[in-house]
């Protein structure tokens, strides 16, 4: 039977799945948020309860995506400074641009405040802490009589549990745990007792998708299986096992906690397929982009009032409009912002010949040959 790594090899460790799942994710995220700036939050939510299997799953499979993707690149960095430095490359910028688009351009045209009281509210400056992960939803006067009012980029909410992700990832990085597949798989099961326990002595009301600390730990997961990926099957009824396990804990909420593993099984199975790369894929990875700026272009769409502000309408309009500024984003932000990669790299070079217990040592087997490229493992949720 194959492997995850047999698989990734056939497709010389660039597979096209990972690049269609990140945008069918971003595209699913967008049309379920259009019944939250159509219909508000409370109906929204009391029509997606039905759906809770699927909406917690979405989020599930991006953040155990972005682990294995990112665990490859961790492993061909040379130390915590190129590891770090490529995430905020990834992230930062295009971040960066999204919010200052959204306060400055954005809130000026759908502020109800006159343009000088806007920009001296401290509401407006505070919505620039968005750029470094301190998220902020509201800008003055802006979209106050929508149907979901005040908040601009809901989706944002994701941001710092990410960039929690990347910390831990580091830390396990530091201490050599994620260099070490036997430690790391124990580590593993100690989270995951842990996150069960925990559960068991929580009977509060279920969320509509999974709590934070379960998407960290499906990024963690995500993880295991990259180390792993030499023993871990590549087997479609393990993926159909995994994908009925998933359902069987999300179906409630109460065993939320065992979702996360065959959640990340599911991701793998599917990203390492590899079907023939279209324009969509191939020109770019417009996921980030569909992710930043989906949300605040369905509110500016729902603010034109009743005559658009039903659920399809709004996909109909927001989704083109998102995919092509998502396309923007790509050509004139982030692609650029990769590409400083080498002055990254220059740094690092520079810093570890000074320091050099800034760098960890590759210390397992696993490690040969991983100079080779996963993709475009450098994409994030």
């Amino acid at each position: 039977m194959p492997s995850l790594a047999d698989q990734l090899a056939l497709s010389r460790n660039r597979p096209a799945g990972f690049d269609y799942m990140r945008i069918v994710l971003a595209v699913s995220i967008i049309c379920l948020h259009s019944l939250n700036v159509t219909l508000g939050l409370g109906r929204a939510l009391e029509i997606l309860g039905s759906f809770r299997i699927g909406i917690a799953m979405i989020l599930a499979l991006f953040f155990a995506l972005s682990g294995f993707l990112v665990t490859a690149s961790l492993q061909r960095c040379k130390s915590l400074i190129s590891f770090l430095g490529l995430r905020v490359l990834r992230i930062g910028p295009a971040l960066a641009v999204e919010t200052t688009l959204s306060a400055v351009i954005i809130g000026s045209v759908f502020t109800e405040l006159p343009l000088a009281q806007y920009v001296a509210d401290p509401t407006f400056h505070a919505y620039f802490l968005n750029m470094v992960g301190d998220i902020h939803y509201e800008l003055p006067g802006v979209f106050l009589h929508n149907p979901l009012p005040d908040v601009v980029n809901a989706q944002l909410w994701t941001v710092p549990y990410e960039l929690w992700c990347y910390v831990i990832l580091a830390l396990l990085a530091v201490t050599t745990i994620c260099f070490n597949r036997v430690a790391y798989l124990v580590f593993l099961v100690i989270v995951q007792v842990g996150l069960v326990s925990y559960d068991v002595y929580r009977w509060e009301e279920v969320p509509i998708q999974l709590r934070p600390h379960l998407l960290v730990f499906c990024f963690l997961a995500g993880v295991g299986f990259y180390l792993w990926r030499d023993k871990v099957p590549y087997n479609r009824t393990a993926c159909l096992i995994a994908l009925l396990l998933c359902t069987a804990g999300m179906a409630t909420g109460r065993g939320d906690a065992l979702a996360p593993v065959p959640a990340a099984y599911v991701v793998c199975y599917l990203g390492l397929m590899n079907p023939r790369r279209s324009w969509i894929v191939s020109s770019g990875d417009y996921s980030y982009g569909l992710y930043l700026y989906g949300f605040v272009i369905q509110q500016c769409v729902a603010a034109f009032g009743p005559p658009v502000q039903h659920w399809y309408l709004n996909i109909l309009i927001s989704l083109p409009l998102a995919f092509g500024v998502a396309v923007a984003s790509w050509h004139l932000v982030e692609k650029h912002a990769l590409r400083l990669r080498g002055h990254v790299e220059t740094f690092e070079a520079a810093a570890l010949s000074r320091i050099s217990i800034i760098g960890f040592r590759r210390r397992s087997p696993e490690r040969v040959g991983l100079r080779a490229r996963l993709g475009n493992s450098s994409a994030s949720i």
